[in-house]
């Protein structure tokens, strides 16, 4: 892999650097200078630049005060040019709806590799089996890939399915996997999503630099979330959402954008439910839903171990010493267990009495929604 240094803005347009850099004698071919963050796209903005060493400086003090006038942090990546004679694609995710491992590959890499979506293939590994890199040659040939590429092509692919693994991902992504004479192969870019869930095993994750990034992005109130053990995630919606567990979080929000809202956050808890948590949760969206372009708030939790009386008494204990800065929809479902001590018919009553709509279903939940913050779309 090519070497670099990361170089960050410190104070007024000075940004470290030496005009002896060398990087393993490189340089006559020139230098890459690419803006750090976490979204796509950089080049198509003018934050990835190729330039003669002597301009590198010039190069990284400019893009610093792109990302600074973005809100951004002012932290660029310098890496040495390399010659190529192919970029592929080659990313390994975690399917959740197969409950499988996708391998994915494409010939065709680079910053265009959406217009190439016809050319991506896709091979399923067992999460249980794992895969072995000569069980991929047939996958890399049908790919259009041969001669001496094809060998390191299967170990790095394994290799990456190994760190997936290890490293708790969700997402390994290398765009572009570039291609040298010989065969030899350079990853030249990644994208890695980290699963949160599994952060407490990883606790080098704090010091890396993709962290400072990440921490940097935050608004308050999502930054206040993650110290509290929530994933709390500002949304431009009209609707602030409360809901228990990331799966229902999502249907809610594709449901209330089904139905012509959108939602202003999504909130799920990573760390449990215990009062502490439930309580800073629901101040974090009371706070979203105070702002000007939120007009209701929707509840929904579905309860099938937890006691449901714990949890009632405590939403009601709540909204008493925090009562909601906007009118409120709670939709409210439980059995099994959750029910031992409190039916679900009771608990609904209970809320009701306190001044609050309770409805049971999803469908119930958006029609009376409507009645308090028609749709505008």
């Amino acid at each position: 892999m090519p070497h670099g240094n990361l170089f960050r803005r410190t104070t007024g347009n000075q940004v470290p650097w030496s005009s002896s850099y060398k990087i393993d004698g490189a340089g006559a071919d020139g230098l890459v200078v690419k803006a750090q963050v976490l979204s796509g796209g950089r080049g198509k903005s003018g934050l990835v630049r190729v330039v003669p060493v002597a301009e590198a400086a010039a190069a990284a003090s400019d893009i610093c005060r792109l990302l600074e006038a973005a809100g951004q942090a002012p932290l660029v990546l310098i890496e040495e040019k390399v010659t190529l004679v192919g970029e592929y694609y080659l990313a390994c995710r975690i399917d959740d709806l197969e409950q499988s491992i996708e391998l994915m590959f494409s010939l065709h890499g680079g910053v265009d590799i959406e217009s190439h979506a016809d050319m991506l293939h896709r091979r399923r590994i067992d999460p249980l089996a794992g895969v072995q890199a000569y069980k991929l040659i047939p996958f890399f040939r049908d790919a259009g890939v041969n001669g001496p590429t094809l060998g390191p092509l299967c170990r790095l692919a394994v290799q990456v399915h190994r760190a997936l693994i290890a490293e708790d991902a969700e997402l390994i992504e290398i765009n572009p996997l570039g291609v040298q004479e010989g065969g030899r192969l350079i990853a030249l870019d990644a994208k890695v999503t980290l699963d949160d869930n599994a952060a407490k095993r990883h606790e080098n994750r704090k010091g890396l630099v993709s962290a400072d990034l990440a921490d940097s992005e935050m608004t308050d109130l999502e930054r206040r979330g993650a110290a509290a053990g929530l994933t709390f995630v500002e949304l431009e919606g009209d609707v602030a959402l409360m809901t228990g567990g990331a799966g229902l979080g999502m249907m809610m929000a594709d449901l209330l954008d089904d139905n012509g809202w959108k939602a202003a956050n999504f909130v799920d808890s990573t760390s449990g439910s215990s009062p502490e948590v439930v309580r800073t949760r629901t101040q974090l969206v009371f706070e979203r839903a105070s702002r000007d372009d939120v007009r209701a708030i929707l509840v929904y939790w579905t309860i099938s171990a937890s006691p449901l009386e714990r949890i009632v008494k405590g939403l009601l204990q709540m909204l008493g010493e925090t009562p909601p800065p906007k009118p409120m929809v709670i939709g409210l479902a439980a059995a099994g267990a959750a029910t031992a001590n409190l039916p679900v018919d009771e608990a609904r009553r209970l809320i009701r009495e306190a001044g609050y709509t309770c409805v049971e279903g999803p469908g119930e939940v958006i029609e009376e929604l409507r009645k308090i913050a028609p749709p505008r779309r």
